[in-house]
């Protein structure tokens, strides 16, 4: 009877219902694509740091990450390939030799981390080599072949076949150098990678350093999802002076978008259901006073508080729940419509540079945001209802009844 009581009255005046039922619709709507093109940021971050910087799973001896001294090396390569061989959730993996080093030319000078690969190895695990936007992945010259990024070339003035000394300490401590030959120069989403990274291949980092010890493992998975299931076991079978790091610990920052993603999508909505819950205070208020004395009539002929209370939050949840509905269906279509050929930001194109994303963003969203959403409605309708239902319950009934 309530819920039956309740529905009709908020079709009463069906105008004024529509009014805060659009609002709410439109309201959820921005929410909800709002919600999804910050999703949509973040999972392209996350993306594109794995792809180009971390993978899935690094390795390194626990004593280089400190300072990354090269004598803090790992097993060699026979001993991964004996430790994830028959592993179902490894897609590939890449041993890399890595150090600071100076590249300078004779129009500049930068400090780099410099990362000596199997090229072949590497493309299975880094899209490093899907970047090159000049040249070719080490291929051009042989000897000594540097493939380097686009902010490099161009603090450095060079270009492709240009020559770049590298200078670096060896094991046993001593300064040497050799000349490089830029064979490939690449571009990705990542101003700060792009700024502190270049690649040489392993062997001839081998000869300058005199050591063929690898300092990182990097691995990639079939899916993501298995990343902390997979750290765990491989952190029980490492040897004791071997760290076992997912993603997010290589890069802490990647941890903290996400979380901070999911806080301001949050924030963001209650904003937004804040701003629309005066309107439907507003509404209610303004059908309370107009049924004044229907519900002094329903007071005077037995009608518990309790079940006038209930009729007016349901009738707010009502509207709320309505609009909310709606809202997330618009948002939904309209996520559908964008997400074909995704947003183009190419006039932020430095700022989303440095932020390490594409220009292009796919919105996405998560079911558990249109969940949350569906509570935070509910909660909203509740809150809201209770300045209007506590107006009703104050009415004295042989007062109400009496009122025009």
């Amino acid at each position: 009877m309530i819920l039956k009581l309740s529905w009709r009255n908020v079709w009463r005046n069906k105008l004024r219902s529509l009014v805060i039922i659009i609002a709410v619709a439109f309201g959820i709507a921005a929410a909800v694509f709002a919600g999804a093109l910050t999703n949509g940021l973040i999972d392209q971050k996350m993306r594109i740091a794995i792809e180009s910087q971390t993978a899935h799973i690094q390795m390194h001896n626990s004593a280089f990450q400190e300072n990354m001294d090269i004598r803090h090396s790992l097993p060699d390569a026979d001993f991964f390939s004996e430790q994830f061989a028959g592993r179902d959730d490894i897609k590939s993996w890449s041993g890399r030799i890595v150090s600071t080093a100076m590249l300078n030319t004779a129009n500049g000078t930068t400090g780099m981390k410099l990362l000596g690969i199997e090229p072949e190895i590497e493309k299975k695990v880094s899209a490093v080599s899907e970047m090159i936007i000049d040249g070719a992945y080490f291929e051009g010259a042989r000897r000594n072949p540097i493939v380097i990024s686009q902010r490099a070339a161009t603090k450095l003035q060079v270009r492709l076949r240009s020559k770049i000394v590298i200078t670096m300490q060896d094991i046993d401590g001593e300064i040497v150098g050799a000349a490089f030959r830029v064979v490939g120069i690449f571009k990705t989403p990542s101003a700060m990678f792009d700024e502190g990274h270049a690649f040489v291949k392993q062997s001839d980092m081998a000869k300058l350093l005199n050591s063929d010890k690898i300092h990182e493992v990097a691995i990639l998975l079939k899916d993501i999802d298995r990343v902390p299931e997979t750290v765990a076991e491989l952190r029980e079978s490492a040897p004791e002076n071997v760290e076992v790091l997912a993603f997010t610990e290589v890069l802490p920052e990647l941890a903290a978008i996400n979380d901070s993603g999911w806080i301001s999508n949050l924030i963001l909505l209650i904003i937004i259901l804040l701003a629309l819950a005066f309107g439907i205070i507003n509404t209610m208020l303004m059908a309370i006073f107009e049924r004044i004395r229907e519900i002094g009539v329903l007071m005077a002929v037995g009608m518990q508080k309790l079940r006038v209370f209930s009729m007016i939050t349901i009738e707010t949840i009502f509207l709320a729940m309505i609009g909310g509905v709606i809202g997330m269906i618009i948002g939904d279509i309209i996520l559908r419509i964008v997400s074909r050929n995704g947003i183009d930001l190419s006039a932020f194109a430095e700022g989303m540079a440095e932020f390490g994303v594409e220009t292009i963003v796919y919105p996405s969203i998560d079911t558990k945001f249109y969940l949350l959403v569906t509570l935070m409605v509910v909660l909203t309708a509740i809150f809201s209802s209770m300045f209007p239902a506590i107006k009703a319950l104050r009415l004295k009934p042989n007062e109400a009844v009496r009122h025009k």
